[in-house]
């Protein structure tokens, strides 16, 4: 394991500005199961590291947005070495990459290789691979059309409540018949 020595010192934006940006690095990496806290450190820190960077350089988006783009960056160049031949659009690789990171167990087996550029065990690197290959056909955006739903017992209450409004002495039967049953059984518990 790499030790963990990355110069983090931004000079522009305020301390409170920074902490929101590692908070929200840290949940953006922990929705990755990557429960490991020294490796999310290290690509916390990382991602800050360039985030300050882009942050000094011009300076009117708050330190959160460059973090964030910044961990994304990151995560984009890992899968695309992952998925560099698979034919895949963007949004197929970031959702490729989730789904073959957990489908292979990868926050089990190899959490301190999450994106790591410099090593990738190659049976990681297949397993995610595979695991995006059998995932079925390509995902689609498909479109729906709203319906009201059916609930199958709607039309049979309907139809009940039209008939008690229809004829009133249907009401009356009812709400005898329902005390006739709820003093019958009281009736029954206190013999």
């Amino acid at each position: 394991m790499e030790a963990v020595n990355i110069q983090f010192a931004p000079a522009t934006g305020t301390d409170q500005e920074w902490n929101e940006a590692y908070a929200r690095l840290a949940d953006f990496f922990r929705s990755y199961r990557l429960h490991n806290r020294i490796r999310r450190t290290q690509l916390v820190l990382e991602s800050l590291r360039r985030a300050s960077e882009a942050h000094a350089k011009n300076p009117t988006r708050k330190p959160v947005a460059y973090a964030i783009d910044e961990a994304r960056k990151m995560m984009h160049d890992w899968l695309g070495r992952i998925y560099h031949d698979m034919n895949l659009t963007e949004p197929q690789i970031e959702a490729g990459g989730r789904l073959g990171f957990y489908i292979s167990d990868g926050p089990e087996k190899w959490p301190l290789h999450f994106m790591d550029a410099n090593f990738m065990p190659p049976e990681m690197s297949e397993a995610m691979r595979q695991a995006v290959r059998t995932s079925g056909p390509s995902l689609q955006v498909s479109k729906m059309t709203p319906r009201d739903m059916d609930l199958g017992f709607t039309n049979v209450a309907e139809d009940t409540f039209e008939g008690f409004a229809r004829q009133p002495w249907m009401r009356y039967a009812m709400l005898a018949v329902f005390v006739y049953f709820v003093f019958y059984y009281v009736y029954r518990l206190l013999q």
